[in-house]
């Protein structure tokens, strides 16, 4: 079973040793307990998902839910992550978030092509409250944009933000602004062209298992991310 990925550190890594991080591990240990072999591909996030809706890979991760997406792409119930999404500024700039997406209406704002960035942005992007959107092909790109002054601000995973910056030698130069715009779950997805309704539930339980014997716990702690809390239950 292909499962396609994105680099987005540090839940998600592309490394020598292969695939690595917290949603890694989390998605491996629950294939393995479902006795499932798996293999990891890492393409931009745009292709990784195209594949799986075109039937080329079986599964993706980590995606947000979103109504189009589920109409297109099996979710199970169980989420992988909790993440919390903000906007980062250099601060010699003179653009900042307040908490009302009004603050950044006319700035340049950053963003990874096809990436939902959680209902309150999405919907604000689609009513054409933000006019200078300005996407890249990965979050590298749109932070190295944001050091050269080239967008205003970026939207992003504060972990996965601070992950770049540290990388690009921005964090000194760049810091969070206001709060966060929404706090998001992340979660492994199915392709339609086969049927993985089985699977899918399989893998739910799984989650379940991972759960009540402290593993999901035990994993969480073993990475250091205390933001990137286990999701609640749903459904």
């Amino acid at each position: 079973m292909i499962l396609a990925t994105q680099e987005y550190p540090p839940y998600i890594i592309n490394t020598d040793q292969g695939a690595q991080g917290l949603a890694v591990d989390i998605v491996r240990t629950a294939f393995s307990r479902i006795g499932q072999p798996v293999k990891f591909e890492f393409y931009p996030f745009a292709r990784g998902l195209n594949m799986v809706l075109n039937g080329e890979a079986d599964g993706f991760f980590s995606i947000k839910k979103t109504p189009e997406r589920e109409s297109s792409l099996l979710f199970p119930k169980k989420a992988l992550i909790n993440q919390d999404y903000v906007f980062f500024v250099r601060k010699d700039s003179k653009w900042r978030f307040n908490g009302s997406l009004d603050s950044l209406a006319d700035a340049r704002i950053g963003v990874v092509h096809a990436t939902s960035y959680g209902n309150r942005f999405d919907s604000a992007v689609q009513a054409g409250r933000f006019k200078k959107l300005d996407p890249a092909s990965n979050n590298t790109m749109t932070f190295r944009k944001l050091l050269a002054g080239r967008v205003d601000a970026v939207i992003c995973s504060r972990l996965v933000g601070l992950y770049y910056l540290r990388m690009l030698n921005g964090l000194n130069d760049v810091e969070v602004s206001g709060p966060p715009i929404e706090t998001t779950v992340s979660y492994m997805v199915f392709s339609r062209h086969k049927d993985y309704a089985s699977l899918s539930r399989h893998f739910d339980q799984a989650m379940e298992s991972m759960e009540r014997d402290g593993t999901l716990e035990k994993m969480f702690a073993t990475h250091q991310l205390p933001q990137a809390r286990i999701p609640p239950k749903r459904r």
